[in-house]
């Protein structure tokens, strides 16, 4: 297997995946989304809410604003707590939000006891508090992993494709094919059309078939895929995909100690 990187930012990464089967580059996109650790709001206690919103609504806005933070290692899943998951400083913490209209309440509004932590976006709106209404809420935040709630899932757009193989033959330079592309993979050069970017290509083959010279050739590369990974916010992209992939690592793991104890 081979990771070649394109493209990586805080939020987003995009990478080929070499010599490996559609079934590994999905276990990669399904552990991205379901199975990388996250931290969000659990429980909230609603002391005073007289805004527009149900208390319902607000449980759901709350639970679905991403946090960060700094270290988060320093979390545990509360299933698998010394506790025994009736809540300690190793798998909760606590927020606060207080608010008073007229105004317009924000997720950066929102108070943690643990001051490593805090909203991966501060602008997201909450609700807005006409005059002399109030909102007081406490919740513990806690880490768990989209496969529990959506709450807690890290990726949001993440999905692959197969790199493209593009053969150009006997091209008479009409340009039609440059011109049919929704990518712009295609280019003219010198009275021939050149391939410049086959990781855009999607494989819809509109090239190939407005081709009247049967000069263009576009299959996918079996073992190789585009794989593009996109966070919430709540955990850097590097960070998920390595957290997937440890995933993977963990079950194949444990699925060969289990076919080692039945042997």
């Amino acid at each position: 297997m081979q990771v070649e990187l394109i493209e990586l930012s805080e939020k987003r990464i995009r990478f080929l995946l070499k010599g490996v089967t559609p079934a590994f580059a999905n276990a990669i996109r399904r552990a991205s989304l379901s199975e990388v650790p996250t931290l969000a709001v659990d429980e909230i206690n609603i002391y005073d809410n007289t805004s527009v919103l149900f208390d319902e609504q607000m449980a759901l806005r709350l639970g679905l604003i991403p946090i960060q933070a700094e270290d988060l290692d320093l979390y545990v899943l509360r299933d698998e707590c010394e506790c025994g998951g009736a809540g300690c400083p190793a798998c909760q913490m606590t927020m606060m939000l207080s608010a008073e209209g007229p105004c317009t309440v924000h997720s950066g509004d929102i108070r943690f006891e643990d001051p490593g932590v805090k909203v991966a976006y501060e602008n997201i709106p909450i609700v807005i508090l006409g005059e002399g209404e109030k909102l007081v809420v406490e919740g513990m935040i806690t880490l768990d992993k989209g496969s529990t709630h959506a709450k807690w899932q890290g990726g949001t757009r993440c999905g692959y494709k197969n790199l493209s193989e593009i053969t150009i033959g006997e091209c008479d330079g009409c340009g039609r094919c440059v011109e049919v592309c929704p990518r712009d993979v295609l280019e003219m050069d010198g009275g021939r059309v050149k391939v410049t970017d086959p990781m855009s290509c999607n494989l819809c083959k509109l090239c190939v078939k407005e081709c009247n010279a049967e000069a263009i050739e576009v299959v996918p590369i079996a073992d190789t895929f585009v794989m593009v990974i996109v966070t919430d916010g709540s955990i850097s992209a590097r960070d998920l995909v390595a957290g997937a992939a440890k995933d993977i690592g963990d079950r194949a793991g444990l699925l060969g100690q289990k076919l080692g104890e039945l042997a």
